[in-house]
């Protein structure tokens, strides 16, 4: 039977932005979601959005399971290795983590789940290293294609995948917007953890600061690109804590919490708008 989820077109699309430690905030956002009975038909994700939107695709009625994998994450489970470890990586290598137990943590969930077992349509964004495209993976095993969208340019190396070299689909899209191009999707719920509070950062903290400017930056245009394609978009961006590190998981309840305040007040407010239009 052909594969009819290319040219599909749907009503609800969701889309999870990249982010790090910080994508945990959208188990918050999928909670007051699934409250409010909306259901999505296709979802898309880049870099750690892209391994919740697949886990969500793969089991989309247990978000429970979902946060507890998240509550239980360590950062030695994605990001290994001491301190000598990681400085010899980045003078040998040009990158600080080696990706294997990260791929392991994969394949504990995901097993050799692929795209076609999915409940839900899905794709993945990762940037092809040698021709410097965005492209939707969204066919065969599910963990390599996670693994090509997480690969983050000096933290892990490019991942090799059926003969071609990818790196993070945030380098492109922070905000996945391809897989929902050619209005796949008539509305669109986007999760994005680009939020900048207003304070300075030193140090290593600058990196991060000024990447998630730059990823704000990608996100809004990104969805002013949706919007004038005739998507309606809903567009939540909590506020969230400044970390110190975007690979530590030591706020993971918080943000959890956060993301889950952050579109429940945001889905009243726009019901209450909605009830006194009508």
């Amino acid at each position: 039977m052909p594969d009819t989820s290319k040219t599909r077109r749907f009503t609800t699309g969701y889309a999870f932005s990249g982010g790090g430690s910080r994508a945990a905030c959208q188990v918050g956002m999928l909670r007051a979601l699934h409250e409010r009975g909306v259901v999505p038909e296709l979802v898309a994700g880049t870099s750690a959005g892209a391994v919740t939107a697949a886990y969500f695709a793969l089991y989309p009625d247990n978000l429970s399971r979902l946060e507890e994998i998240w509550l239980a994450l360590r950062t030695r489970d994605i990001f290994p290795g001491s301190r000598i470890a990681v400085l010899t990586n980045l003078l040998r290598h040009g990158h600080i983590h080696v990706a294997d137990r990260c791929e392991r943590f994969f394949r504990s969930h995901f097993g050799s789940a692929t795209f076609e077992d999915l409940r839900v349509p899905c794709s993945v964004v990762a940037v092809d290293l040698v021709d410097g495209r965005a492209v939707c993976l969204d066919s065969g095993e599910i963990v390599p294609a996670l693994m090509a969208s997480i690969a983050i340019p000096g933290v892990f190396p490019p991942y090799r995948h059926e003969g071609r070299e990818y790196v993070d689909g945030g380098v492109l899209e922070h905000l996945p917007v391809s897989p929902f191009a050619g209005g796949r999707a008539s509305i669109v719920y986007a999760f994005d953890c680009s939020s900048v509070s207003a304070t300075s950062s030193r140090g290593f903290a600058v990196l991060d600061r000024t990447a998630r400017i730059g990823a704000r930056a990608q996100a809004d245009a990104a969805a002013s690109a949706l919007r004038a394609g005739g998507v309606r978009v809903h567009l939540f961006r909590p506020s969230l804590p400044e970390l110190e590190d975007a690979r530590s998981f030591k706020q993971t309840a918080d943000l959890i919490r956060i993301g889950y305040e952050c579109a429940r007040d945001e889905l009243d407010e726009a019901a209450r708008q909605s009830a006194a239009g009508a």
